[in-house]
């Protein structure tokens, strides 16, 4: 059958872009990851933009598929302006419950050597700074969001809706006869722990505190002794989320109005299990609380390496029990969408055992070793 236009009728008009967002993680050297996508909420599509994607919320992102959660796609007349909508398609685009590119492609298409097409096969590392970047204090702001959304949450969640706003049991501001309400948590964000004290100032106002041996010598994390501000407004309708609402998918969600260091922005928070993401306008910052006493940090197998960075299957044990290895010892090979990971030893010290053979099926942030360290040995 003849083609329905001949190549001397085939014009270009403006410019298109493609991103693939991809269920993986950019600051681990690329590593496919799983689990399940408790919230995916693309762009809103138009003339401009276009997302195909085969997942929607409650979707499995599992070792055995390719880890692709969508092609964003955006046009425009040119390609300065399709990289404007490209970027702002990113910003907005919220996925919760795995890793995702979504940030590293935010950083990348809104570098200014990307933008001038200074590209080859060398740009991501030549420009792994202005990539892989958090600003200045990033960390300290995101850390004290996080608590503050959280502490909103449990007091939004614990007011009981009597229907009657004068009502003792809606009052939510943590109301203390003679001192403040001091509220201690401890969150895992951004690649560490935190452990802080959030002070209930009033209904939505809050102060972070960063802990310190001398609970009297805590530092206010919002800067200068200032409270953290927050004002929270419960979400009577969430973003569409592809497929199902997001408490269809068995989270629930609060739409927040923080202010933070004196700005103040919009901010989503969302369950997904087993903790919760804080969108803001720019990004997406997931975080879990580690309940005290229980060990999560501890213990001779979670030693920083040690743990499985993804779901997958052992390929194969490289080192025996009882084998005395230094740092940097390929000790175990992991398998996960056709690409291996090799676990190393992370300091000096002894295997005592693996967990796993090889063939099993391992899940993320497993321990897969029990190793001693030659320090705790000596």
């Amino acid at each position: 059958q003849p083609l329905p236009l001949a190549q001397e009728k085939i014009t270009l008009r403006g410019h298109a872009i493609e991103a693939r967002v991809y269920a993986e993680d950019a600051e681990q050297d690329f590593l496919p990851a799983t689990g399940r996508l408790t919230y995916h909420a693309p762009p809103a599509e138009d003339r401009h933009v276009r997302v195909d994607s085969g997942v929607r919320s409650g979707d499995e992102i599992s070792m055995h598929y390719d880890p692709m959660i969508a092609k964003l796609v955006v046009w425009d007349e040119s390609r300065d302006r399709a990289l404007g909508r490209l970027a702002g398609a990113l910003r907005t685009y919220r996925t919760a419950g795995t890793v995702t590119n979504l940030g590293f492609l935010y950083n990348l298409a809104t570098t200014g050597a990307f933008r001038e097409a200074q590209l080859d096969t060398g740009f991501i590392e030549r420009h792994r700074a202005a990539i892989f970047r958090d600003a200045p204090g990033t960390v300290t702001r995101d850390v004290a969001a996080c608590a503050a959304a959280l502490a909103c949450r449990q007091a939004e969640a614990t007011g009981a809706p009597a229907g009657d706003p004068h009502s003792p049991w809606a009052a939510v501001g943590g109301w203390r006869m003679n001192a403040l309400h001091r509220q201690p948590m401890i969150l895992h964000c951004h690649g560490g722990d935190h452990s802080v004290t959030v002070e209930h100032l009033g209904a939505g106002e809050y102060r972070i505190h960063g802990a310190s041996p001398d609970p009297g010598e805590d530092a206010p994390l919002a800067g200068a002794g200032e409270a953290l501000a927050v004002g929270a407004v419960p979400v009577a309708a969430a973003p569409t989320a592809t497929g199902a609402s997001p408490r269809a998918a068995g989270g629930g969600t609060l739409e927040l109005d923080l202010t933070l260091d004196g700005h103040r922005q919009r901010a989503l928070l969302v369950e997904a299990s087993p903790g919760w993401t804080l969108f803001f306008p720019d990004r997406a910052c997931p975080f879990h609380v580690i309940a005290p006493d229980t060990g999560e940090g501890g213990g001779a197998g979670a030693l920083a390496g040690l743990t499985a960075p993804m779901n997958g299957r052992v390929i194969a044990l490289l080192a025996e029990p009882g084998a005395a290895v230094s740092a940097g010892t390929p000790l175990m090979i992991l398998e996960a969408m056709k690409m291996e990971h090799t676990v190393k030893a992370p300091v000096d010290g002894t295997v005592d055992s693996f967990r796993f053979a090889a063939g099993d099926l391992v899940d993320g942030g497993a321990a897969l070793v029990d190793f001693t360290p030659a320090e705790a040995a000596a």
